[in-house]
């Protein structure tokens, strides 16, 4: 390990005591599986909604405060290996120096700012939210139109869907894909009601 890293294995080590203490003091958090079981209440049904409201942020709020200091953690403790392996200090991405003023303010970056900015820009231009990204199919948008895919893909989803826009003026439907198919059912004589049969009897 170079000599002008020792500052940053210092910082670093010192962050990592100050995480694993933040953490073990939260480790009752992932212990308690429900609302209930956290506020230690025998039922919720005599609570005030505006208590139960509260308690739910901050449980939420807590949990998330406990899994940000552990993906830190893992953070820190990936660039205390660098530091061991002598990779510490050069871009993951580029492989450029990083600048000490940015290893400074974040000792366990592993991308320069540039490739940093980079990286969040392209999740910005994402116009979905970003967790669809890690999604497969059929849980991702999915249109299967230009293929010859019979089964049932983002378009039918978005028919089924727009059936129940009831208010109009309010959205303004796109069409998706252009299609000659009848939308709700395979043949058009499955599109007839038995109230139609019913009006053709005579009384």
């Amino acid at each position: 390990m170079e000599r002008k890293y020792r500052q940053y294995k210092l910082q670093l080590e010192q962050m990592k005591k100050n995480l694993q203490e933040q953490i073990s003091h939260a480790k009752g958090l992932q212990e308690h599986t429900g609302l209930r079981e956290a506020t230690a209440e025998l039922s919720l049904i005599d609570n005030h909604p505006a208590d139960l409201g509260s308690e739910n942020y901050e449980r939420a709020k807590d949990l998330s405060l406990h899994e940000k200091n552990r993906l830190i953690l893992e953070e820190v403790e990936e660039a205390l290996a660098r530091l061991e392996s002598g990779q510490y200090g050069n871009c993951k991405n580029c492989g450029k120096p990083i600048p000490e003023e940015r290893l400074k303010a974040v000792p366990y970056t592993e991308l320069c700012l540039a490739c940093k900015k980079e990286a969040e820009a392209a999740e910005e231009n994402f116009s979905r939210p970003v967790e669809e990204l890690n999604l497969l199919p059929p849980f991702s948008r999915t249109y299967m139109g230009g293929s010859d895919y019979t089964g049932y893909d983002g378009e039918d989803a978005w028919q089924d869907v727009a059936q129940y826009n009831k208010l109009n003026h309010v959205f303004e439907q796109e069409t998706v894909a252009e299609s000659d198919e009848t939308i709700g059912a395979v043949e058009d004589i499955e599109r007839l009601s038995n109230q139609e049969f019913e009006e053709q009897l005579p009384e």
